[in-house]
């Protein structure tokens, strides 16, 4: 079905880093999202801002009260400390679900099972630092290359395991007024496991997230009123929301039950059969692989083979990422027996096209 394929990873959300005023040894991010190893002192940047802005501005121009600035404070602390502790946030989540641990920090502050917790109190940051940072202009580049007049793109299939919103927001710049983000999942046939859209595995185009999005939503479809905050079904604040009003937003993401999150990692039953059913179907006529910032980690295995073991017709594969030999590795130890591909490094100044297209 699609003789293209990509599969998108933290690394596709890089976007640009820039020297520290501070500290020129250090980087800053001034574009896209904190890779895993960034992801603590990306946090810990959000918790410095909020602390500043508290420093010098009216509580109200920041859309929150005291006491709800240094709720968000301390429930950002603990997501940075976490990080802290472990290699990745995944593995943690998945020590978490898999053993059902109560992680005290969590429970008792957001009221739910700490699994939930997590994925709660990450997408609130990932949204904060989404609306913080310019997004990747990769995504950019790569869209206007590619779509027509019609806002149709070339027969592919992209596989990502973002859960970012960078693709989306790049895409809704082709819309005069569109903001809201089903309607945009919609148009790009999107296969988003926790929030379902009108799907279809026929057409040409299609993007499948892996992981789910950061993003909330209420669960039973209705519009949500908080203080000045009221929105669709689908939180669109941070496309084009007053600035300040971010800071109500994120408290109420996770103060208030009503909102569903939308983050759903890899392992989860939700929708898996759906899932693994579309990649099949999807991959089996690719002939041109193109990674993109992706490393493969253990933690996502199972859907990794099912991608690459279906890949029968697979003839080249591009990599976008400095780690190039040990992306290969893995991709080689997936594939069927004996089936010979070709490797290509390539730079990640520019999401590579294939001359196919």
């Amino acid at each position: 079905m699609s003789k293209v394929t990509y599969i998108f990873g933290a690394g596709a959300s890089f976007g640009e880093r820039t020297p520290s005023p501070s500290n020129p040894n250090l980087k800053d991010i001034s574009r896209g999202l904190p890779i895993v190893s960034e992801l603590q002192a990306a946090i810990k940047s959000q918790i410095y801002l909020l602390e500043g802005r508290q420093a010098i501005e009216d509580f109200n121009e920041l859309g929150i009260n005291k006491d709800e600035a240094a709720f968000l404070k301390s429930t950002l602390q603990i997501l940075a400390d976490i990080c802290a502790s472990y290699p990745t946030i995944d593995t943690y989540a998945k020590q978490l679900f898999v053993t059902k641990r109560n992680d005290i920090r969590l429970t008792s502050t957001l009221n739910e099972n700490s699994y939930n917790a997590l994925k709660r109190l990450l997408s609130v940051a990932f949204l904060l630092l989404q609306e913080e940072n310019k997004r990747d202009l990769r995504y950019d580049g790569f869209i206007a290359s590619l779509i027509n007049a019609k806002r149709e793109f070339p027969p592919m299939t992209i596989l990502s395991w973002n859960y970012d919103i960078q693709f989306e927001m790049a895409y809704s710049g082709y819309y005069k007024t569109e903001r809201y983000i089903p309607t945009l999942w919609k148009e790009l046939n999107v296969l988003n496991k926790t929030y379902l859209t009108e799907y279809d595995n026929t057409k040409d185009f299609a993007i499948i997230k892996m992981n789910g999005t950061a993003l909330f939503t209420d669960a039973e479809g209705k519009s949500i009123k908080i203080g000045e905050c009221s929105e669709e079904h689908m939180t669109d604040v941070f496309y084009g929301g007053s600035s300040r009003s971010k800071y109500k937003y994120a408290w109420a993401y996770l103060t208030y039950p009503q909102y569903h999150n939308t983050l759903s990692y890899a392992w989860e039953e939700s929708h898996k059969v759906d899932i693994e059913k579309a990649i099949q179907q999807r991959v089996a006529d690719t002939k041109d692989l193109i990674i993109i910032g992706y490393s493969f980690p253990y933690v996502n295995d199972e859907k990794d083979k099912i991608a690459i073991s279906n890949m029968s017709q697979l003839e080249r594969v591009y990599i976008q990422d400095p780690n190039f030999e040990d992306i290969k590795e893995r991709i080689e130890s997936m594939l069927p027996e004996n089936h010979q591909v070709k490797f290509i490094s390539k730079k990640t100044n520019q999401f590579f096209i294939p001359n196919s297209f």
